[in-house]
């Protein structure tokens, strides 16, 4: 049997990027945004990228003080066991930093299988079922200041023209303006597009309901996080009640915690982060687990473009679901975020659909070069 070909190298490259302005959701915003990237080198060369973008500062300790014993040595060709032996060091933490940081290795370590075999992540899993997916222009923030609102028809002409057919807003500012906003997204985007409202877990199930209440005659796809995320009775109390079907789980770290939204029957619709939950792996895990619920997936996508890419690979791999909105769907931010257009800046075709990368690994090929502007810090473990 040939020698393995074996990770030597882990570097970290935490990168960030200014705000034009203070934007963000309902609850808070922000004057940056930020992630780290993690790159992988074998023995032999080879490459691999991946992602975490929640905590990037925490996340670069916490790998490099709990994480590289295990990564460095392991084999480029087995992300199974990699993804393995780092939740089995990280035991005590099973739904939080730890799931995080795991994110970013597991991502890079697929990616570096596939770029060693010459194929996409999706071939790697036994074929894509599909070569393009549908994407909802996920936007735009909302700007701190007393208009909260301010340039939002704007920002949805501009990505109806730049051809998306499927659209998620961010609401929670208070039910007058909420209703005033869904009603012109509705009249802006046309009345067959999908089109999801987004409350970045700022309101109350009172206040949830009566905004579906109010807006039940624009055919709303789906109500994402109206609670906080970690309310799971409010959520089965909610997804019993609500008209529309519920969403939710971006934040959610490891299969076990959708396994327990899922057997409340809290959630209609789960969103897990690929560079938050686990990794690819773990996302296809509970993917797998909402099919045997009888639940739709939608993966969430924040940060840079390597989460992009690898939600891409992931949306390749979903079963086809029937019902009113086509799923999957792939949610593409259109908020200010050269970090993302610095490794993926395609817009959609004529039908609103976004090609998934074919090329090895992630699909695509990523270099340091690209986000160097963008570097705040860098590290290398041997």
């Amino acid at each position: 049997m040939a020698e393995r070909d074996r990770i030597s190298r882990i570097e970290g490259f935490e990168v960030a990027c200014d705000m034009p302005e203070p934007a963000g959701n309902a609850l808070r915003a922000f004057r940056r945004r930020g992630a780290l990237l993690i790159r992988l080198t074998t023995e032999a060369g080879h490459v691999g990228w991946g992602e975490t973008w929640a905590f990037p500062e925490t996340a670069s300790a916490f790998i490099q003080n709990v994480l590289v014993p295990d990564t460095i040595g392991s084999a480029a060709d087995a992300p199974l066991a990699l993804q393995q032996a780092l939740l089995q060091r990280v035991v005590p933490d099973r739904r939080g930093q730890a799931h995080m940081a795991i994110s970013a290795i597991d991502i890079a370590c697929w990616d570096l299988f596939g770029r060693i075999t010459a194929l996409p992540v999706a071939a790697l899993h036994g074929g894509a079922l599909r070569a393009k997916v549908l994407a909802y222009a996920s936007g735009p923030l909302l700007v701190a200041g007393n208009d909260r609102y301010a340039g939002f028809g704007a920002a949805l002409e501009r990505y109806r023209d730049l051809g998306f057919r499927a659209f998620k807003i961010r609401v929670g500012v208070s039910l007058e303006e909420d209703e005033r906003a869904i009603r012109l997204a509705r009249e802006i985007v046309g009345p067959e597009a999908p089109l999801m409202i987004d409350l970045n877990e700022a309101s109350t199930m009172h206040d949830a309901m009566e905004l579906t209440r109010r807006v039940s005659d624009c055919r709303l796809g789906w109500i994402e996080e109206p609670l906080p995320h970690d309310d799971l009775p409010g959520y089965r109390r909610m997804a019993s009640r609500s008209n529309l079907p519920v969403a939710g789980g971006e934040s959610f770290c490891g299969v076990q915690a959708f396994r327990d939204s899922l057997q409340a029957e809290a959630l209609d619709i789960v969103q897990p982060d690929p560079a938050l939950c686990g990794g690819i792996t773990e996302t296809l895990r509970i993917s797998a687990l909402a099919d045997a619920f009888g639940v739709k997936i939608a993966p969430h996508v924040w940060g840079t473009g390597i989460n992009m890419l690898a939600a891409l690979q992931v949306c390749a791999l979903l079963r086809p679901r029937a019902g009113s909105l086509p799923m999957p769907m792939l949610e593409y931010d259109m908020s200010h975020n050269p970090l993302r257009e610095a490794i993926f800046a395609d817009l959609p075709d004529a039908d609103g659909h976004i090609a998934i990368p074919d090329g090895p690994g992630l699909g695509r090929d990523i270099n340091r070069e690209s986000i160097e502007p963008f570097i705040t810090r860098h590290w290398v473990m041997e």
